[in-house]
């Protein structure tokens, strides 16, 4: 089995990829190209003890290395809230006002205008930048990951699959990241509903890096949103040895074994899932991220009717630290739930309150607009929801569930949690008009996601719709 790259470019191949740095250290860019492989392939290299040591051969090799500067500070900044972020804003800044600024290549000061763009949240203008970058330079692995991964965060869903096929052609066997631009291919086709091809780019991907875990990623969402659950697991299961050995991407993928589970009805095979691995590994690690997987399928479970007993207590504590981050209504949202899940109304309350202090502040960007078109709404429709208010839940989840949908961070799946909460609570409801919508809005899916049939878990909706009808 090929293992992860170890071997990685230096100035002059950097230069036959079309992409150029101001920077005359080999070292200072080969532990670049080890960064953003690391990033894209999700794990940390043992060669140079992950993430923070190729940091510091990166700079100990030139610590005035313009590009690293800027990848290393946008990076901590992204997707963080600016008070905790000073430090690597500041630095980007401070660089864009510095000396070293008119000195820096093109390329480069084409990644300083999207980091800036990201120091005021502006994610929407930072993507189109990326995808600028691409134009001009499209083997550019780093604008990239950063075009594609913004548009996941903005619900640019289409994206997904226009920008990496707006570069593949131009990646070859014998350059690097091509099988992960098919991969990244892969993805958006399955969430524009192409799943032939996508299932197509996704097993490319894995052939050309068998430790691919977002091709791994890729293809449990074609076979998750396309109804075929026991392939999926099955898939899964048969590649578990190889992402596995991602180490900052599998906890997912875990996820995605369990959303499986839950299509194929097998709850207790999902719970089990989650004291194995989502949770444990969510509450060490901390991060919204994390927490939100193991939310989501607590959540999940609880529409399923299994018995989630203490483990929403158990996460609280956790969600609590990110109560003011405010960098993604889909968090907040999945922050809301779990307080509810967990019966711990003071929690949401103030969750509430320092969303309206958020809306009512001089921060600005895309999940700004976001919240404060959707965010009181959202919480609001959740809190009546828990409450046992179906009607009132229903009333304002579907007022803005379609809006929701299109601008929110998140895969077609993981979003999915938000329109499975509305339906439950127009099948619980009991009244004609809520059943008729849920039964529109589980038609509609299908449609949209290109289905010839209702996947189980839908087609379990239906079958509580008929059975009340």
């Amino acid at each position: 089995m090929s293992g992860f790259p170890d071997n990685f470019r230096d100035l002059t191949a950097f230069s036959g990829d079309g992409l150029d740095y101001s920077t005359s250290s080999n070292t200072a860019v080969k532990m670049f190209d080890a960064l953003v492989h690391q990033a894209i392939y999700h794990y940390a290299s043992p060669q140079y003890e992950g993430w923070a040591g190729t940091v510091r051969e990166m700079f100990s090799a030139d610590p005035e290395f313009a590009m690293g500067r800027i990848m290393t500070s946008t990076l901590d900044l992204f997707a963080v809230n600016p008070k905790k972020t000073e430090e690597p804003r500041k630095k980007l800044i401070d660089l864009s006002k510095s000396s070293q600024a008119s000195k820096i290549t093109n390329l480069e000061k084409l990644h300083l205008d999207a980091a800036l763009l990201l120091t005021v949240e502006d994610y929407k203008g930072a993507m189109e930048t990326f995808e600028r970058i691409l134009a001009k330079y499209p083997r550019d692995a780093y604008a990239l990951q950063m075009a594609y991964f913004l548009a996941l965060t903005t619900g640019h869903t289409a994206k997904l699959r226009d920008i990496p096929a707006s570069v593949v052609t131009e990646y070859s066997p014998s350059t690097p990241f091509y099988g992960h631009v098919h991969g990244k291919l892969c993805f958006g086709q399955g969430e524009t509903g192409d799943y032939v091809a996508g299932e197509l780019s996704g097993r490319l991907a894995l052939d050309y890096l068998p430790l691919d875990n977002w091709a791994h990623h890729a293809l449990a969402h074609n076979f998750e949103e396309s109804g075929r659950p026991l392939q999926g697991a099955k898939f899964l299961s048969h590649t578990e040895d190889q992402w596995t050995q991602g180490t900052t991407f599998s906890s997912h993928l875990w996820w995605h074994e369990s959303l499986l589970q839950l299509q194929l009805g097998n709850t207790q095979a999902a719970l089990d899932l989650y004291d194995n691995t989502v949770g444990p590994r969510a509450l060490k690690d901390g991060g919204s991220f994390p927490l939100s997987d193991a939310s989501a399928l607590l959540m999940r479970l609880h529409l399923a009717g299994a018995e989630v007993g203490d483990r929403a207590r158990q996460l609280a504590p956790a969600w609590e630290k990110h109560n003011e981050d405010f960098v993604s209504l889909f968090y907040d949202g999945h922050n809301c739930f779990n307080s509810m899940l967990a019966g711990d109304r003071v929690a949401r309350d103030k969750l509430l309150d320092n969303m309206r202090d958020f809306i009512n502040d001089n921060r600005t960007g895309w999940n700004k607009d976001v919240v404060t078109r959707l965010g009181v709404q959202l919480l609001q429709g959740i809190t009546e929801y828990f409450d046992g208010e179906y009607n009132k839940a229903v009333e304002l989840l579907s007022g803005i569930m379609a809006d929701l949908q299109g601008v929110i961070q998140g895969s077609t799946a993981q979003k999915d949690v938000f329109r499975q909460i509305l339906l439950d609570a127009c099948i619980r409801s009991g009244s004609a008009t809520n059943l008729a919508l849920a039964r529109d809005i589980i038609d509609k899916r299908m449609v949209d996601m290109n289905l010839k049939s209702h996947t189980p878990t839908n087609q379990r909706m239906l079958e509580r719709i008929l059975l009340l009808s």
